[in-house]
């Protein structure tokens, strides 16, 4: 019984102090950490050094650079397409036993706009398929620096094309579609969704915008705050600017920083995703600004003791929830 005893109150002491040490993690000077982002940033320390082997990767290397992440596609079918001449390729995923005339989200993923796609991408993909029950149309567009502004957000509308004329084929419905993104890739959809307003284009009912780079932001507040020691490296962001935009002139185009519109009237009700903790928090917060201030319906919700798009597999609910909410939303627009 004493051994018993004394196990026990061993288990329960080791315990504690675990408690005890987490909880310390989510103090810093700019505020307090979710437990579970203060505990992902200690797991995963310093990726500088991943981030100079990402810089020397080949586009197919960097495809598995999140390899390690776990993927759960239950439910869902999935179809791989090439849409292009130049092998463009799209990912179909489609609830088992959707009704026709199913909604569609075109999907853009992040990945500082030189990864491709990548196993991270699987997970938000299916996630919104599964949270939205729609068929979701993923996009491996082309990256940089490899491929340099204008081609991402070329194959980018390209994919919104190609879905309007074929999507009943998988029974969706081409004039129900919300397009969607997050970091990188929500800055892709809001360009995709400014081109297709200046094309005349009427059948994107919905915008998700998951911490958008909306402009260059290296001199806001955030951006000052929060570039080291908060996941999003400003090595990373630098490289993934720089890539993406290697002519300065282009810092300002509105097809690239869709801050830069010349008019943000007539645009599509707007869900804005912002995190506490994030060096792009400011741009996002800006461009939901300028969507409120042009009186499209705005909902921007800035996710308290979150890091850039609430990373790591201990936040998992949070992002389910997030994602039932903005579905909630979503369906209220017809």
């Amino acid at each position: 019984m004493k051994i018993l005893k004394s196990i026990l109150i061993f288990i329960l002491t080791v315990f504690l102090i675990s408690v005890g040490y987490i909880y310390s993690l989510t103090f810093r000077p700019e505020g307090r950490l979710d437990w579970g982002q203060a505990l992902f940033l200690k797991l995963v320390g310093d990726n500088d050094q991943q981030i100079e082997s990402l810089k020397k990767m080949t586009v197919q290397q960097r495809s598995h650079f999140t390899d390690a992440v776990r993927i759960n596609t239950a439910g869902l079918d999935i179809d791989t397409l090439k849409i292009t001449k130049d092998s463009l390729t799209v990912y179909i995923y489609k609830p088992q036993n959707l009704p026709k005339n199913s909604p569609v989200i075109v999907y853009f993923h992040g990945g500082a706009f030189v990864l491709p796609w990548t196993n991270v991408s699987v997970t938000y993909a299916a996630l919104l398929a599964q949270s939205f029950n729609a068929i979701v149309v993923g996009v491996d567009y082309r990256v940089a620096p490899e491929h340099p502004f204008p081609t991402p957000n070329d194959d980018c509308y390209a994919t919104l094309i190609w879905t309007i004329q074929n999507i009943k084929k998988w029974d969706g419905n081409p004039n129900q579609i919300i397009v969607a993104g997050e970091s990188a890739g929500a800055t892709l959809a809001a360009t995709v969704v400014i081109k297709a307003k200046n094309e005349q284009l009427k059948n994107i009912k919905y915008q998700i915008l998951d911490c958008p780079v909306s402009y260059i932001p290296l001199k806001t507040d955030s951006y000052q705050k929060f570039k080291n020691g908060y996941f999003l490296e400003e090595d990373e962001m630098l490289f993934g600017i720089e890539s993406y935009l290697p002519n300065e002139a282009d810092y300002t185009n509105p097809l690239a920083m869709p801050f830069y519109a010349d008019s943000f009237s007539n645009l599509p009700p707007a869900f804005v995703i912002t995190s506490e903790f994030d060096p792009l928090r400011d741009t996002g917060r800006d461009y939901a600004k300028k969507l409120i201030d042009a009186k499209i319906p705005t909902i921007h919700k800035e996710i308290k003791g979150m890091l850039h798009c609430i990373p790591g597999p201990l936040n998992e609910k949070d992002r389910t929830e997030l994602y039932n909410e903005i579905a909630k939303e979503a369906n209220k627009v017809k």
